[in-house]
């Protein structure tokens, strides 16, 4: 298995490699225009990425946007995409003077010595950070970087990033080199726009709960050093505008508060230029199996201004029983599930015989009835008018129900391996000790996607 895995990912590398040595053929103009063609490819073939990114646009620019203009903009993205990856190889052929002719840059003529943090996105044509060394020689610039998957590529980044005269920090060994490099007067870029998994902190962009990294805002305050944020977007062919904000002292700042404010900095920098930014990257994602926060305690804030009641849901579809007896055998399942994350909506799938019982249950904001005989795609069609749900948790077993979530097209679908819930369902819980009673089977398949379930009341 290793031996066939490190065969993909040599072949992957030589595809790359021989993608890139084309490009060099050819002039920045035309390896943009190629680019374009190749995004507007990608629009059409990457069915997943394209949705994916329609839904986050959607997230962010509902309000503002109609349906149309937001997928006129999500096909603008993914030419701009293809364009600035194809200009961005382009790039990294050609003499700094070069590249640096094409970009605008609105810089601060008074820049003081001592050491930052630039704050930077992938916004643009983001490989032309690499280069910031040789736009600003008074400084020595470095960059803290995950290692890649594949050991080719990984290899062959890190040997053009150190040759173009930056210093990289592996995030996981290199930290407190990284620490003494900024307080030596160098500076560091740290990307503000991935998310960080089970060890980030849970606060709003866009509106939304995302998990976001803190290490800008530690390294600003360990250090006493100012975060400056630096945005490169398009402005023409082959053009781009880099636009530098105004620095971000940490002052008194915990390290929740400014990383809140860093959320805020990313928003205004992808308004500017919506296009540009990575709207096909799962920004939003909820982390799998635990997408609820109260089993391990992750850390949520919200900031002190931030308006609450504007908080985007996460929207959790239950798939009830079809007996009485068995749903109220969930409601102790259903309530733990509410408290896992403060920004739940619940909404139960119910059969019209049981709505009164759902309704009657102060845990669940909404219910949806479906009546026995009621075809699945008449299923489909209500559950996609309804909302945009992040995820389905099943309850029962019901062919039916299983059918239609799948094919309304519900990312997360919770559900034990068993009949057709083993293929329709992407997230399994552990079988449990085959004794359980219903209300403890149901408490076992909240517990296995995060909720607490210690102090629900039976």
């Amino acid at each position: 298995m290793r031996a066939a895995l490190r065969v993909f990912h040599f072949v992957s590398y030589l595809t790359f490699r021989l993608s890139e040595g084309l490009i060099r053929l050819v002039s920045l103009d035309c390896a943009f225009v190629l680019g374009q063609v190749g995004g507007e490819l990608a629009y059409h073939i990457l069915c997943r990425r394209r949705d994916l990114a329609l839904r986050n646009l959607h997230l962010a620019f509902a309000g503002e946007m109609s349906d149309s203009q937001l997928r006129a903009l999500n096909r603008r993205h993914f030419q701009l995409l293809g364009a600035n990856l194809f200009a961005g190889l382009k790039a990294s052929t050609l003499p700094h003077e070069k590249i640096w002719a094409r970009v605008t840059a609105n810089v601060p003529d008074e820049r003081g010595k001592s050491g930052w943090l630039a704050l930077i996105s992938h916004t643009g044509n983001w490989e032309l950070y690499s280069h910031l060394g040789k736009k600003f020689p008074e400084y020595q610039f470095g960059t803290i970087y995950q290692p890649l998957a594949n050991p080719f590529v990984d290899r062959y980044f890190r040997a053009t990033r150190t040759k173009s005269g930056i210093a990289l920090f592996d995030r996981r060994e290199q930290m407190l080199k990284c620490v003494q490099f900024l307080r030596d007067g160098g500076v560091v870029g740290v990307l503000a726009d991935q998310g960080a998994g089970y060890a980030g902190l849970w606060t709003p962009l866009f509106g939304r709960l995302t998990s976001s990294s803190t290490l800008a805002a530690r390294l600003s305050v360990r250090t006493r050093l100012p975060i400056v944020p630096i945005a490169i977007t398009t402005s023409g062919r082959a053009r781009w505008q880099m636009t530098v904000s105004d620095p971000i002292y940490p002052n008194d700042d915990e390290t929740d508060v400014l990383t809140a404010k860093l959320n805020r900095v990313l928003e205004e920098q992808v308004r500017r230029s919506p296009v540009d930014w990575l709207w096909a990257h799962n920004r939003w994602k909820p982390l799998r199996p635990h997408f609820l926060f109260a089993r391990d305690q992750r850390r949520v804030f919200l900031p002190a201004n931030f308006d609450r009641s504007t908080l985007d849901p996460f929207r959790i579809l239950i798939v009830s029983p079809i007996s009485t007896a068995e749903a109220v055998a969930t409601f102790p399942a259903v309530h733990a599930i509410k408290q896992g994350r403060p920004d739940n909506s619940i909404t139960v799938l119910a059969l019209d015989a049981l709505a009164n019982v759902w309704k009657n249950n102060p845990t669940v904001d909404r219910v949806l009835e479906w009546k026995r005989g009621e075809s699945v795609f008449s299923l489909v069609a209500r559950i996609r008018t309804l909302s945009r749900f992040d995820v389905s948790i099943f309850f029962t077993m019901n062919w039916k129900m299983s059918l239609a979530i799948w094919l309304a097209g519900i990312p997360l679908r919770v559900g034990r391996r068993t009949g057709i819930n083993s293929w329709l369902c992407n997230q399994h819980p552990i079988e449990p000790d085959p004794t359980f009673d219903c209300v403890r089977m149901n408490l076992h398949i909240a517990q296995s996607v995060g909720a607490d379930i210690n102090a629900v009341p039976l």
